[in-house]
């Protein structure tokens, strides 16, 4: 005798699932907005930039196109020497310009020390220039009465 099925009866055994968590969902909503919007600022980052104010731009350096550039002048401390000459000190160096633009001197500045301490400075004239950018310019410069105990003299320019 053939008895008919009962509805259900043949299906397999289900347990119940648990219910899931709100918070995964909320979380992986959040990382995919958060790497949507970081795209799109990337995408339009030249657009972005342009809106910003001035001192945004400057700490975000968003826009690097809109940052001048200048000439940076320095003093090759390898090239550079001090000679003690006839009882005078002649400073002998190089300027070099490691900027994107040609640049002038104005002024060269001498520390005097003795040893750790410094005991006088001096601002001199010094014009050269212009130096185009990766450019050297050589100076020789005479000094007369220097500070008394000096034993070292660190140029600097402006």
């Amino acid at each position: 005798m053939i008895r008919p099925s009962v509805p259900g009866a043949g299906l397999p055994a289900l347990a119940p699932q648990p219910p899931k968590s709100p918070w995964r969902t909320w979380l992986a909503v959040g990382f995919c907005l958060v790497v949507l919007l970081a795209g799109i600022a990337y995408l339009y980052r030249g657009e972005i930039g342009g809106r910003l104010p001035p001192a945004w731009q400057t700490i975000l350096k968003a826009d690097t196109r809109s940052v001048p550039k200048a000439a940076r002048l320095h003093i090759d401390l390898d090239a550079s020497r001090i000679d003690f000459v006839d009882g005078r000190y002649v400073v002998t160096g190089e300027i070099a310009n490691s900027g994107t633009k040609p640049g002038t001197t104005q002024t060269l500045k001498l520390t005097f020390r003795a040893g750790e301490q410094v005991v006088g400075q001096r601002s001199v004239p010094l014009v050269e220039g212009p130096i185009p950018p990766g450019g050297r310019a050589r100076f020789s410069l005479p000094l007369d009465d220097p500070p008394a105990g000096t034993t070292n003299i660190v140029p600097t320019i402006d």
